[in-house]
């Protein structure tokens, strides 16, 4: 709570000043009606009807005007409040998330993250805004009204000032569970949603493979589970409103006995206990409200804590202090004794060396597996080998800082990942600034504008999300175009045409050609007759390099790579 106090709300304590200021108003007015209602009950017994008649009505009026104003002012200003606070906590998130490492973000389904996002905050929200009211308004209300009632009689205010505290344990144990229960359900939360998405992406498999009515049973399944664990927790939450309206009615009968023996007595009179009873009915709301408070505040924290923890997942991948910024001339990568193993210590790279001259290109071949495209997700940092060296023009690219390392460098994976917007941006994704002109000349050369000056609105057109209003074969040179834009010296190709068709193949590779000269380019390639004019291939097998060459000295040499061409352009064995 303190972090969450120091980090997003202390910004807001003029507006949130300003709101206690309202709730203080709204507390001040409660205070007013038992203590109006006493006077006009003694000024009726009294014989003053017609000054009631004159007084009373213009003095409830007012009352109501004025609590109802400061009593809407409020609302607007905690909830807008607390709508600002979540969204920058929500911004603060997605910042998190954009910049973390990629083995962060890849390590759980998108679904889980966009949970916690939206349904932890959800939570996060209705618990600032009870607070906000709860711990101000309805405990200045308690007060007043407590004042209110020792006022009138104070031995009667000390048997409501006994009862109500012995529902204060139990309401906090009831709190304590809830807040477990709220950690497990929005851990739920997360698997429905990554259930959803994950179900909904593979609607086509799913169709194909008649998997329908599994589909249906694993989200039915995963729903209900969400239901008993709602359940539960609106149970927790619905035990402490009977409690307190069992405190309450032990407090007025109370009241009720001592009040009529002590008219009876003649030590007070009617217009007392009426004032006395109307100040404890209203005093039910803010208490059970108060009450409420720690079930409610147990479910946020449980929720806050799972969004501290994104916030504060640490970055492995960063730039030194001081770091220079990498100044490429040639473009010369050198693999020294490279090797990388993840968390778990299995190895994926043993003893990696190889270099690639300036303008050279370097072909990655073998089976799945093999840590092919791990040494193209090494050069930029996506991740940081474990041991060795990786070196630029013979900087050290762990010293300077990623983001002159990954300006140099330019990416084209298998999946052409576009966004949800103009073919244009698309294009000048990695150069924001490019002029039209700029991103025409790219997309020429990529062979894409023949197509692109086709689409309803040109290089206007929205190509929808993940591009999927364009072919497989559109959305790859268009992301040719965008590394064609980007101009960067070091060029990285991940089976960049490795999902296409013959024709469309046929076409990327020419742009591809295009795009290859001067720059110093690793490919990843299954298809083999899409690197036989690389400079150098590398033969993987289990993470180690176990042939190095050119197609035609590894084609006489008959090893791996001769079975792989064989297999290929032969279908032999």
């Amino acid at each position: 709570m303190r972090r969450i106090w120091d980090g997003w709300i202390r910004r807001y304590l003029a507006r949130l000043i300003w709101a206690f200021l309202l709730m203080a108003i709204v507390a001040g007015t409660a205070s007013a009606y038992p203590l109006l209602t006493r006077y006009i009950f003694n000024a009726l017994a009294d014989g003053r009807a017609g000054e009631v008649i004159w007084l009373a009505p213009p003095a409830i009026i007012i009352l109501a005007l004025v609590k109802g104003f400061a009593l809407f002012m409020q609302t607007i200003q905690v909830n807008a409040l607390a709508l600002r606070v979540t969204t920058d906590l929500q911004k603060d998130m997605a910042k998190s998330l954009i910049e973390a490492d990629l083995a962060v973000v890849t390590r759980e389904p998108a679904g889980a993250f966009m949970s916690r996002i939206m349904n932890d905050l959800n939570l996060v929200r209705e618990a600032f805004v009870r607070l906000a009211n709860n711990l101000v308004r309805d405990i200045l209300t308690v007060i007043v009204l407590i004042g209110a009632m020792l006022w009138l009689d104070w031995l009667m205010a000390l048997v409501v000032l006994a009862v109500y505290p012995l529902a204060m344990q139990p309401i906090i144990r009831i709190g304590n569970r809830q807040r477990k229960a709220s950690g497990n359900l929005q851990s739920h939360m997360e698997d429905v949603t990554s259930l959803l998405a994950e179900t909904l992406q593979g609607a086509r498999m799913v169709k194909a493979y008649q998997m329908e009515t599994i589909e249906i049973k694993r989200t039915e399944s995963a729903f209900d589970g969400l239901y008993q664990r709602l359940v539960g927790l609106l149970t927790g939450r619905a035990k402490i409103d009977p409690i307190l309206e069992v405190v309450g009615g032990i407090a007025v009968g109370g009241v009720v006995a001592l009040a009529s023996w002590r008219v009876a007595a003649g030590n007070m009179q009617v217009g007392d206990v009426v004032a006395f009873i109307t100040t404890l009915i209203l005093l039910v709301q803010p208490v059970r409200g108060i009450g409420t408070l720690n079930a409610v505040t147990q479910e946020a924290l449980a929720a806050a804590e799972r969004i501290l923890a994104l916030l504060d997942t640490p970055r492995q991948i960063t730039s030194p202090n001081h770091a220079p910024a990498l100044t490429v001339s040639k473009g010369e990568i050198v693999f020294d004794q490279v090797c990388f193993s993840y968390g778990n210590n299995t190895k994926v790279l043993d003893d990696i060396n190889f270099q690639a001259g300036a303008g050279q290109t370097v072909a990655l071949v073998g089976p799945s597996g093999a840590g092919k495209t791990t040494i193209i997700n090494l050069l930029p940092r996506f991740f940081d080998a474990t041991r060795g060296t990786i070196l630029i023009d013979g900087q050290d690219i762990s010293t300077v800082t990623t983001e002159s390392l990954r300006r140099n460098i330019a990416l084209v994976g298998q999946d052409a990942i576009l966004f949800d917007d103009t073919v244009a941006a698309n294009i000048a994704f990695g150069s924001p600034g490019a002029s039209l002109t700029e991103i025409e000349t790219a997309a020429r050369a990529a062979a894409a504008h023949e197509f692109i000056a086709d689409l309803p609105n040109g290089y206007y057109t929205a190509v929808g999300a993940m591009g999927n209003r364009l072919s497989g074969g559109q959305r790859q040179r268009v992301s040719i175009a965008r590394a064609m834009l980007k101009d960067a010296p070091i060029l990285l190709l991940d089976e960049a045409t490795a999902a296409l068709d013959a024709d469309s193949e046929k076409q990327v590779q020419t742009a591809l050609a295009v795009l290859q000269k001067g720059r110093t380019t690793l490919v990843v390639a299954h298809r083999l007759a899409t690197i036989r004019d690389a400079s150098q291939i590398l033969v993987m097998e289990d993470g180690k390099i176990t042939e190095r060459g050119t197609h035609d000295s590894l084609t006489v040499a008959n090893r791996v790579y001769a079975r792989l061409c064989n297999l290929q352009f032969f279908g032999g064995d």
